[in-house]
């Protein structure tokens, strides 16, 4: 879908007739903190490169990578964010079929669908607090298929260990699996990523955005990793000039950014459990994430469409709605962490409007 995600905040403040900074985005995944300190010099600094074509294979930022993750250059593929990947992916490898952790980011299943293959979705369940139902994945899992599984989950924020994703991936060498750790930085160090799994299995490809632990949306960059011969056929797809300068410029200065990683999971472990449970003590039930978003269902009659509708209109804040993810309801909502004193201000608000029946 190209809309319906969240973070639209300039297309509703035009709507509304407002600037988009007048609205508190919460639907948008990025961390509460701002971008490391010195990025915007850096750019600043570099700004007349725009006058230039960026490097034809972001080879400088595939260096820093590997140096990062220990892989060589040539298993990484820079891209404008995961997107790309996401959508090239099951045209290039033409899979049986397209099975998907749910519930979970919607576009693995349009990537599916563009690619005209079934996408089946194996779900996780409330009463079991949304943990991956593995064993249910795994008894489905045939040759040929192409598996996409999020990790740490969006919207669920619920996390799978490093070995334990490593053993179930290496007992399907048949299959192809997607893991996207767009949010693994704000669960967990270098540790925990598969790209530090030994031997790199070669039926994976890893997926990463800059974009949430950085706050960088706007820059759009990402990229996948692969080893022989998932990486040839990642090769095919790549295309020159895939990730604009500045981001190119950006990408190199934040892989070194390891300090400013542990600095958003340390604010987090301390606000995220502050507010889950002033969540809870307003009636609201909220289930275990270990990312920087919370998933929240509301009492049952209330309506998360409504809930968020209202809170724009009224307090100028933006959440997540949920009811268009496949397996939640529209009792669900997602709320990503923000500050302190704008946490608060959600929380006042909605506190104000749950007395307020709509």
């Amino acid at each position: 879908m190209i809309r319906g995600h969240g973070g639209e905040v300039y297309h509703l403040a035009r709507e509304m007739g407002l600037s988009p900074g007048e609205i508190l985005d919460f639907s948008s995944n990025v961390s509460p903190l701002p971008p490391p300190g010195g990025l915007y010099d850096l750019l600043q600094k570099h700004l007349p490169e725009i006058e230039h074509l960026p490097e034809a294979d972001s080879f400088t930022l595939r260096r820093a990578l590997a140096r990062r993750f220990g892989l060589c250059e040539e298993a990484f593929f820079p891209s404008s964010g995961t997107t790309e990947w996401i959508f090239a992916l099951p045209e290039a490898l033409k899979p049986q079929r397209v099975l998907i952790l749910g519930p979970t980011y919607a576009d693995y299943e349009d990537a599916a669908g563009r690619a005209a293959v079934g996408a089946h979705y194996v779900f996780a369940r409330k009463e079991n607090d949304f943990r991956p139902p593995l064993e249910e994945l795994e008894a489905l899992i045939a040759p040929g298929d192409l598996v996409f599984i999020c990790n740490p989950n969006n919207p669920t924020g619920a996390f799978l260990r490093r070995d334990t994703l490593y053993g179930f991936i290496t007992r399907h060498p048949e299959a192809v699996f997607v893991v996207d750790e767009s949010y693994l930085p704000f669960a967990a160090d270098d540790t925990e990523s598969l790209l530090s799994a030994r031997p790199y299995p070669e039926n994976l490809v890893v997926l990463f955005s800059f974009s949430k632990i950085y706050r960088i949306p706007g820059l759009r960059l990402g990229f996948a990793a692969a080893a022989e011969p998932l990486s040839g056929v990642l090769r095919g797809r790549e295309l020159p000039w895939a990730v604009n300068r500045l981001a190119q410029v950006a990408g190199e200065f934040l892989v070194g950014q390891k300090k400013h990683e542990a600095l958003v999971r340390k604010f987090l472990a301390e606000e995220r459990p502050r507010v889950s449970h002033r969540l809870s003590a307003l009636g609201l039930s909220v289930f275990p994430s270990r990312t920087n978003f919370l998933l929240v269902e509301l009492p049952e009659g209330l309506s998360g469409e409504k809930l968020r509708a209202r809170l724009l209109s009224e307090s100028r804040l933006l959440i997540r709605a949920c009811g268009n993810f496949r397996g939640l309801s529209d009792r669900f909502i997602r709320l990503a962490l923000r500050l302190l004193e704008e946490n608060e201000r959600l929380l006042q608000a909605l506190e104000r409007t749950l007395k307020d029946p709509f």
